[in-house]
Formats: C-alpha cells, structure tokens, sequence
C-alpha cells in the first residue's frame, strides 16, 4: 500500500485515489506508473463520458461531481440505475469481461474524471492479482444491490419504493437537524428519480403529492424536508 500523499507524475495519484477500496492494492512503484499514464479531464453537466455499445477502452475514476449510468430499453428510453460518486470507477466491469460498454455515463454535476487506459489497467492487474480480486468485490457488491432493487420492483409498491429511495439518497445527501427532521438536497431531478425506479415520471407526482398531503414531506424542487424519518421508513418496513 503507497503511503497517504500525492506523487509526483500530473498529480492525479492522491489520496483520494489511493484510498479508494479497488485501487488502494497498489504499490508505490506501480502507483508512480500508473500516474504516469493517467488523464485528467474536467467534464460539464450534460457531457457523456461514455455510451452504450462503445468499445471499452479503460476506466475513469471520478474525482469530483456526480455521474449518472443510465441503461436504454428497446423504446429508447432510459433508466437511471445508478449515481456514481467521487472516488468510483467506471468501466471496470466491460474491461474485465472483455465486452464494450453496457450502460451510457453521462455527467450529472461538473467532473474531474481520471481516464486509465486498457492497456495499463491490465497490466496492472496482472502483476498485482489483488487489484483485480478488489475489483470483482466490486462487481459482486453491485450485482447484490442490482437483485435486492429487481426485488423490491416485483414486492413493493411505487410509494414504497419511492421511501426508500429517499432513504437511500439521504446517507449521502440528507443533513439531520436538532429537531429530529432531516433536510435533502436531491442530486437529481424527479424525472430522474422515475428512471431509478423504472416508472413513469407521473407515478412519481402523484407519490409526492400523497406524501405532501399526509405532512411525510415537503419538496422545494429538489429540497426535501422530512419532519419526522421513521414514519417515512415505515412506509417501506411495515
């Protein structure tokens, strides 16, 4: 494991990067190489870093921002299925499996996204197995969390669903207030959130507005006020 500073090279090697739970196998010789061959860009809202059915040519780690991975349906429409965060890496699972890409990542909040290419990936990954049994863990955690969504889809209903999706969000965007009630700046929009959940952006209005009228919550387009959080987990565990 490298120690926690950032190397020399474009600087893109730092702790963020190193203590990263896939890529903090490396060495510090293979960290100095590898910061010798990665690319930092920044990317604007709306940029597609990505799309579906390109060939893979390496992976990108996220920085800063927010990017959406969206997955399109024979009608061409799309669903959100997920939003990657700093200190993510995209483009592993098609890299491994020698497959072009599966899902578009289009840029949901300005980036700073570092791109390794494939060659230096594999390389990599060959001369230390560890980084590549990281990056299965990976894969394993999220083809977990894909089976209990799929689950929840043939179990729950969309108001439900629709809970616990806020639940989900605000671990990473909810702040607590003394009171007890919790504030969440949602990261996307409602017609987002209806792609997560795979229905229609009228079924999600017509939650919130149930939602609004029993005083669960209070939207301000994408503020969120919950008064009271157990009683929107119970929309979902009981």
């Amino acid at each position: 494991m490298v120690a926690r500073r950032q190397l020399g090279g474009n600087g893109c090697i730092d702790a963020q990067f190193l203590e990263s739970p896939e890529w903090s196998a490396l060495t510090e010789s293979e960290a100095k190489m590898l910061d010798k061959a990665i690319v930092c860009r920044k990317h604007e809202l709306g940029d597609v870093i990505f799309y579906e059915g390109d060939a893979c040519n390496g992976t990108y780690f996220i920085k800063s921002g927010l990017v959406g991975i969206r997955k399109a349906d024979i009608e061409g429409d799309s669903t959100l299925l997920k939003i990657a965060q700093p200190g993510d890496t995209l483009g592993y699972r098609p890299l491994l499996a020698e497959q072009n890409h599966r899902v578009s990542a289009e840029v949901l909040k300005p980036c700073h996204i570092c791109f390794i290419n494939r060659a230096t990936v594999r390389l990599l990954m060959r001369g230390n197995p560890t980084l590549g049994l990281n990056f299965l863990k990976r894969a394993a955690i999220e083809l977990g969390e894909f089976e209990e969504r799929f689950h929840e889809s043939v179990t729950l209903s969309v108001r439900a669903r629709f809970a616990h999706l806020l639940i989900a969000l605000q671990e990473k965007y909810g702040q607590a207030r003394d009171d007890g009630s919790l504030v969440l700046e949602l990261p996307v929009s409602r017609a987002d959130l209806a792609a997560m959940l795979g229905v229609r952006r009228e079924s999600v209005s017509r939650v919130i507005h149930e939602l609004e009228t029993e005083g669960l919550t209070h939207f301000i387009d994408r503020s969120v006020q919950v008064p009271d959080l157990d009683s929107l987990i119970n929309e979902f565990t009981n």
